[in-house]
């Protein structure tokens, strides 16, 4: 009878196995950094402190130094930073067990990133001095770092005391709605909104290790937020396609890593889900995680172009389990910290719920069908002609038009391994996305 019990056990467990990780019993919520107080962003500076103090912050700006030409212009960048950021954020959460990294959406302030609160004294911080470019304000500020040697913190606005615009909200909507392989959207992304905040913020963060900054953490939180918001999309949680750090892309490919920062054999498999394995946490303005995990995994290996969740997106599965009740990372148990529910199956590039709805019903009266249908498929199919804007009158609350994002710099382009063509081809398709937005009756909420 115990013998029959423990091949049933056995059984049990390789059954589980095969199901891919276990769902996480408590999540952890990543709030909009817009969303924090002076006294969060205080309590992440204490941490900040505390880890810098410790020889940690230099550790992930060497880690990420060396490791940089495998983790970016290749399908791992998604994978390996989300593994990263989450390896920062575990590290953090032993000096305050209530710390969680914020994300930073960056495109609620694309015409004027320079004026966003999120860069004032009491957050990340503005610009560097005018002489040595050091940081002296914000949450890291003076802050000396060792990597690759010793120096002060570095902030350099590209336009001097400015930044320029960086990709409006609809920009990245169009990607999440019309990319359909992971490969496609991490091509656009890495060479939008990615390299438009590095090289606007410049300094610490026009290097490879970027990471010292704390703005670093907090845009590739806001990146790994918008490749969850296109897994959900697309219902492709599972989908790792293209080219990997090592030759194509395998979900058992393991994550690189450096001994300064190690991952413990990471797969990529194990970060691909949010709310299964060591993966705990969600976004307040995303879908929380799937009832149950994606078929299609589980060592499958090679390319994996499938993943659909059976259980489909919960949206509410920022349960009380687990809460987190401290400083920045304060969530009431459910994660619903930005309005309706509903609104979060609305696919946008911009956190905010109310200005999903606008956009996407902007788009909708606005645009023509073929148009729709090739930069805005998640819009749904529909008839009809560009209804253009011409000499027609203007609503007194008319948004600007929305400007042009800017070009990645050749340094950059070259710095990262990047096929200047594609580079340029993905800018294009982004000018005439404004192009096309502009030249309609649609006015932007943002």
């Amino acid at each position: 009878m115990k013998f029959s019990l423990s091949l049933a056990l056995v059984a049990l467990a390789a059954v589980g196995s095969a199901q891919g990780p276990q769902r996480c019993s408590g999540m952890r919520v990543r709030r909009n950094a817009a969303s924090l107080s002076p006294q969060d962003w205080q309590s992440i500076a204490n941490v900040l402190r505390q880890m810098n103090d410790d020889g940690a912050i230099s550790r992930f700006g060497a880690s990420h130094d060396r490791l940089f030409s495998r983790v970016h212009g290749n399908t791992c960048f998604f994978p390996f930073h989300r593994r990263y950021v989450l390896e920062f954020e575990n590290i953090a959460r032993r000096y305050d067990p209530n710390f969680t990294v914020p994300y930073w959406d960056a495109t609620e302030s694309f015409r004027n990133p320079a004026a966003d609160p999120v860069l004032s004294n009491n957050g990340l911080g503005g610009n560097g001095g005018s002489n040595d470019r050091c940081l002296g304000s914000g949450i890291q500020s003076n802050m000396q770092v060792t990597y690759p040697n010793n120096h002060c913190l570095r902030r350099s606005f590209n336009q001097g005391d400015s930044i320029g615009a960086w990709y409006a909200p609809e920009i990245i909507s169009s990607y999440i709605q019309s990319d359909t392989s992971l490969s496609t959207f991490r091509e656009n992304i890495e060479y939008s909104i990615h390299g438009a905040v590095h090289l606007g913020l410049g300094g610490e963060m026009d290097t490879g290790y970027a990471a010292q900054d704390f703005s670093f953490m907090v845009h590739h939180a806001n990146l790994d937020r918008l490749w969850w918001d296109w897994q959900n999309s697309h219902n492709s949680f599972l989908m790792y396609d293209g080219t990997g750090s090592n030759g194509p892309a395998s979900l058992s490919d393991l994550i690189p890593e450096d001994s300064s920062v190690p991952f413990n054999g990471a797969t990529v498999e194990s970060v691909m889900v949010l709310g299964y394995g060591n993966v705990c946490y969600t976004y307040d303005s995303s879908a929380g995680a799937p009832q149950s995990y994606p078929s299609g995994g589980s060592n499958n290996g090679g390319n994996n172009n499938g993943g659909n969740n059976n259980g489909g997106n919960n949206n509410s599965a920022n349960n009380a389990n687990g809460n987190n009740n401290g400083n920045n990372g304060n969530n009431n148990g459910n994660g619903n910290n930005n309005g309706n529910n509903n609104n979060r199956s609305v696919t946008s590039g911009s956190s905010n719920l109310a200005s999903r709805v606008l956009e996407n019903q902007g788009i909708q009266n606005s645009l023509g069908s073929d148009v729709i249908n090739r930069f805005f498929p998640g819009l749904g199919r529909r008839s009809g002609a560009l209804k253009r804007r011409g000499s027609q009158a203007q609503p007194s609350n008319c948004g600007e038009p929305i400007p042009f994002p800017p070009r990645l710099t050749p340094e950059w382009i070259h710095m990262h391994g990047y096929d200047p063509e594609r580079v340029e081809c993905a800018h294009k398709n982004a000018c005439e996305i404004v192009e096309t937005l502009n030249n309609s009756t649609y006015t932007s909420p943002y």
